[in-house]
């Protein structure tokens, strides 16, 4: 048993400076690494927070934006729709004036053509009757007799329209 006892102690010292060797590696080299490690996984973690509140704020940035813009593009499209509504009426007025422009003068055209051809009407109708007239009496008249009856009466007929 006494070599049992031996190689137990042996073993027991042995484990004991491993151990001590382990823990000397392991404060010496591994633990600042894993030290650093850990830090650097808080920093990473610290950083992917902060990033993350920096996205919220730039969302909420751009959604006001977007909002901005939405609200302008529509505050434009009003005010483009109530330009071409101001634009329709304004050419509505031109065309209804000119329209009643062209009505006025056609009127009036058409109220010279109507006295000129009531006044050509009247010096036929003041010649034919000047004609039979003078085929019913048979006595002969000048040119000049003529034409002083046939204004006489057109002068007559113009102060004293006939009632139709």
């Amino acid at each position: 048993m006494d070599l049992s006892l031996k190689l137990m102690l042996y073993q027991t010292i042995n484990f004991l400076i491993l151990l001590g060797i382990l823990g000397f590696l392991f404060n010496k080299f591994i633990r600042p690494f894993m030290r650093k490690r850990s830090d650097d996984i808080k920093q990473a973690f610290e950083q992917i927070q902060d990033q993350k509140k920096e996205m919220e704020t730039l969302k909420l940035q751009y959604d006001n934006q977007l909002q901005d813009v939405r609200r302008q593009t529509a505050a434009e499209m009003d005010k483009a729709i109530e330009e071409g509504k101001h634009i329709r009426e304004e050419m509505h007025k031109q065309n209804a004036k000119e329209s009643a422009v062209l009505l006025e003068k056609a009127r009036k055209e058409i109220e010279q053509e109507k006295q000129l051809a009531i006044m050509h009407l009247q010096k036929e109708v003041a010649s034919l009757t000047m004609l039979a007239t003078k085929k019913i009496i048979g006595s002969t008249m000048d040119e000049k007799t003529n034409s002083r009856l046939v204004d006489e009466f057109l002068n007559d007929l113009a102060k004293n329209p006939p009632q139709q």
